[in-house]
């Protein structure tokens, strides 16, 4: 792809205007273009570490002579700025989805002179670019009234290090010298400490506070479906007749595109589409369209139902028999409506061009409506590409950003997908894979998959395939698809059950296996200094020494791999991951203390390399590692803090015999005890919300973070310490679960303990991660209450088979690796069934790189080594489902109670021998 160039081209011609002969063309200024930004520097600059800072908005219509106009104003004061690189960048910072914090930010401004001098340079700045198109941007303030320009009180060049959720980012300094993770949130926030605000010295910034809004006199707004950038969708009464509604803002200049529209045109648009529609029975009615202080509103009837998505995951039947799925005639005949209401719009002459779950409300009586028609479009028309992954044609989801629209064939694929998820309940959607070819056999292929035991989805395979087929031409025309649906109703009584799959093959198995060792292998690159294996978005930014997204989960993966099969290609890389981690750890100033997110897990990983390689030096490294981990602080959990470091502690202890270690791990526990609260029965452990970047306080009940893994820590430190008060507190974290659990068809779930929060079943947050907990303490006091929790856990996991990523973290890795904690506690074969189960789906979901079968991240779109939300955690969890032995990540004083597995597989994971470098 061609870089768009015209942003660079605009700032080149400005420097070049600034240019001096001696100082050469560009008048000495620095330029630097990144992935997203452009940097911009001053011949002679100094390095602020944080201030009140200026933001300019454009759209990507309007940014070109924005760019120009604040250049010349900035290049004259000498001032350091950076822009959106492209037009293409341009635009993502006003489109509708934005990060709300950061949206509008077109061009950010560094200024490093006092009071006066910063009024001075916004004013000019103002002048330059009044008139011009920006959205205003929702985190800052503008300058004065109508402006592009906007303040807030942010970092400079801050100081990058770790901030308490384990990413790196750029913190501010408070007065008492402690670094400050620097919010960017969706309104004006400064910390109290900032220093007055230079354009209203006495203002007191204040978060907004809840308050009834009434809008155009009529509506009152009640509560917040989403919010975002573009605008938020709201409930509301109308007061004139009392009826329930639904209102949508769309913001001035956001969602703005090159052809000069924005989100108040596609909320017009929409506006019309209703109206034209009125009389159909498949929309909902429009009530009024009106402008509020510059922004537009539609306001429309408010559907009594759910979405489509909701219906079916309320209705889908997951048992643990024979069968499961949607009652398979209410399944069709919700098929059938699904097809009659795409055919309504497209004998209009309008294509959708975004039907998906989460646009169709299914009424109390069974009715479909269609919302969120603001992306109906004429074929051909050229309009911005919208598209939902895994409900999207091939030739929608790669046409141009600004193309025309496709043609009615690509509802078809949408309705197939649509059918997809009605039938299973699960999004039909896939990592690209070599070639990105052949995307029907693989879709068709999980189907089948799918369709053992699901009666629904046996009816309405064939059908789906051909909706779902490559080639657009080939998609049956919609009055077919009612006629096969029609047909497909009448034969109900001859469609036989297909064979119900047990689990995973032994050749797919130790296919993923291999193949997923040998990407890992592939991918690494000891030459970067930056990560040692590549990771998404959100790995990119952490620590790239920890287990959850960087190199020390990946390495301990390969020593368990090379324990149960040993193979030198597994040794050199152990022995080259071993060397980069212990390295380059060092650079990295800030050492926090949890298993995942923090440095113990990186000793851990150093320790277990260390007996693989029988490498003293390395042992002595680890351990510095973990003697120098904090084991108290604030945040009580295992991810991020004091617990997970206690759990490390425990570990060295039982290596090394060192009684430090066992002293250390005593004080976590004494922390975390300090740290609990009660509160309406229950003992909870807070987390302080800047750890996890939220506004407010949580109390979790899952592993990862809350009362499952805190009580998992205090059992364990029990067992080694022979202190009971850390037994009682952990039995009294197990009845905490007992008592929130919610039980249902034999199944037990938690929610993550945060107002509002859906059923979990997952480790981090849900049934495998608070059932591992229940079964430790079932083992340790024999109370069959917490073994009768652990197995409705399982149960509750197992239904999720088909439904959950593939990961650790949260998905099916991390669930099977309960399901086989189970199967050896107890001794009953039936948990590593389900276990093998879960593989199953982690099969389906599988994508071929490079000629290797590998599995993609949570996300299911890409394909990242990382070990809680990638690929090298799926293939542990494979492994000690075709070898047996302990989980990773937990000490011997957790597991010592388990009685022997007497036949999960062919070898046995070991402890690490580094026992013996003592």
């Amino acid at each position: 792809m061609v870089r768009d160039t015209v942003l660079l081209d605009v700032l080149t011609a400005v420097l070049s205007r600034a240019g001096d002969g001696e100082a050469g063309p560009l008048g000495g200024w620095r330029v630097r273009a990144g992935e997203f930004w452009c940097y911009v520097s001053p011949p002679r600059e100094t390095r602020q570490v944080q201030g009140w800072k200026l933001h300019v908005s454009a759209t990507p219509l309007s940014a070109p002579v924005v760019l120009s106009r604040a250049a010349e104003v900035l290049v004259r004061r000498g001032c350091r700025f950076k822009f959106a690189g492209t037009l293409e960048r341009a635009g993502e910072l006003v489109s509708r989805h934005y990060e709300r914090g950061g949206g509008g930010k077109f061009l950010t401004v560094y200024p490093e002179g006092d009071e006066d001098w910063l009024r001075d340079l916004a004013g000019e700045l103002h002048r330059a670019t009044l008139g011009l198109p920006g959205p205003g941007i929702l985190s800052d303030l503008p300058c004065f009234p109508h402006s592009l320009v906007h303040y807030r009180y942010g970092v400079f060049s801050g100081v990058t290090t770790l901030d308490g959720d384990g990413t790196r980012a750029a913190m501010l300094i408070a007065p008492d010298g402690a670094l400050v993770r620097d919010n960017r949130r969706p309104w004006f926030a400064p910390p109290s400490w900032a220093p007055r605000d230079p354009f209203a010295p006495g203002r007191v910034a204040e978060p907004p506070k809840p308050a009834p809004v009434l809008l155009h006199g009529r509506f009152l707004v009640r509560g917040v479906i989403r919010h975002a950038f573009a605008g938020g969708v709201y409930r509301a009464v109308d007061q004139g007749t009392g009826h329930a509604v639904i209102v949508k803002q769309a913001r001035r200049h956001a969602a703005a595109t090159l052809a000069g529209g924005d989100a108040r045109d596609m909320r017009h648009h929409e506006a019309r589409m209703l109206e034209g529609f009125a009389d159909s029975g498949f929309t909902p009615r429009p009530v009024a369209v009106f402008e509020q202080q510059g922004d537009l509103f539609l306001v429309q009837e408010a559907i009594t139902g759910v979405t489509l998505r909701r219906w079916v995951l309320d209705r889908l039947v997951l048992d643990d028999g024979e069968e499961w799925g949607p009652d398979p005639d209410e399944a069709l005949t919700t098929a059938r409506r699904l097809a009659e209401a795409m055919r309504a719009v497209h004998h209009r002459g309008w294509v959708l061009r975004d039907f998906n779950p989460n646009n169709v409300m299914v009424t109390d009586d069974g009715t479909l409506r269609l919302i969120d028609l603001e992306t109906l479009a004429r074929p051909g028309e050229h309009v911005v590409r919208v598209h939902t992954p895994g409900y999207a044609a091939a030739e929608q989801v790669h046409a141009g950003r600004i193309d025309a629209a496709p043609g009615i064939e690509s509802d078809l694929y949408s309705l197939g997908a649509t059918l997809f998820y009605l039938a299973t309940g699960v999004d039909p959607l896939l990592a690209p894979g070599d070639g990105g070819g052949a995307h029907k056999e693989r879709l068709v292929s999980w189907l089948a998959r799918l369709s053992a035991g699901n009666p629904a989805a046996r009816r309405l395979a064939p059908l789906i395939g051909a909706l779902l087929d490559d080639d657009p031409t080939a998609r049956p025309a919609l009055d077919e698809v009612l006629h096969r649906l029609r047909t497909v109703d009448g034969e109900r009584a001859r469609s036989r059950p297909a064979p119900v799959s047990r689990g995973i093959g032994e050749g797919e198995l130790k296919q993923l296996i291999t193949d997923g060792l040998d990407h890992l292998l592939a991918t690494m690159d000891p030459g970067r200094f930056d990560r040692l294996w590549p990771s998404g978005p959100v790995g990119t930014v952490s620590d790239p020494f920890n287990i959850q997204h960087g190199a020390a989960g990946v390495l301990g993966v390969l020593v368990l791999a090379h324990r149960l099969e040993p193979q030198p290609a597994l040794r050199t890389a152990v022995r080259s991951a071993a060397d980069w981690i212990s390295g380059l750890v060092g650079r990295e100033p800030r050492c926090l203390p949890g298993l995942y997110y923090g440095r113990s897990g990186t000793a851990w990983a150093l320790l277990d390399a260390a007996g693989l390689l029988a490498d003293a030096s390395l042992l002595a490294h680890a351990t510095g590692l973990a003697a120098g981990t904090p084991v108290e602080g604030p945040v009580p959990d295992i991810c991020h803090g004091v617990a997970g470091a206690g759990l490390t502690q425990l570990r060295f202890w039982e290596a090394t015999g060192e009684p430090r270690f066992l002293d250390r791990a005593r004080r976590a526990a004494e922390a975390v005890a300090a740290l609990a609260v009660r509160r309406d029965g229950l003992l909870l452990w807070p987390i302080p919300g800047e750890t996890l970047a939220t506004s407010d306080t949580l109390a979790h009940y899952g592993f990862a973070h809350g009362v499952a893994g805190v009580g998992a820590f205090l059992l364990a430190a029990a067992r080694a310490t022979g202190t009971a008060a850390y037994a009682e507190l952990a039995v009294e974290a197990a009845r905490t679960l007992l008592a929130v659990v919610e039980v249902e068809g034999g199944c037990a779930y938690w929610r993550t303990g945060e107002p509002g929060s859906p059923r979990k079943t997952h480790w981090c947050s849900g049934s495998s991660g608070a059932g591992t907990f229940l079964l430790h303490t079932w083992l340790e006091t024999g109370d069959e209450d917490f073994l009768t929790a652990a197995r409705q856990a399982a149960a509750a996991v197992r239904r999720t088979r088909w439904h959950e990523g593939p990961t650790q973290c949260h998905g099916l890795a991390g669930d099977g690796e309960f399901l086989l904690d189970l199967a050896q506690a107890t001794g009953d074969g039936t948990y590593r069934d389900w276990a093998a189960e879960l593989a199953t789906g982690i099969h389906a979901r599988h994508v071929v790189r490079d000629g290797r079968m590998v599995v993609p991240d949570d996300t299911g779109t890409a394909v990242w080594a990382d070990f809680n939300t990638g690929l090298s955690g799926v293939v542990a969890f494979l492994a000690r489902l075709a070898h047996g032995g302990p989980r990773m990540w937990v000490p011997h004083s957790l597991t010592a109670a388990e009685p022997e597995d007497p036949g999960a597989g062919v070898a046995r994971a070991t402890s690490a021998p580094v026992d013996d470098l003592r």
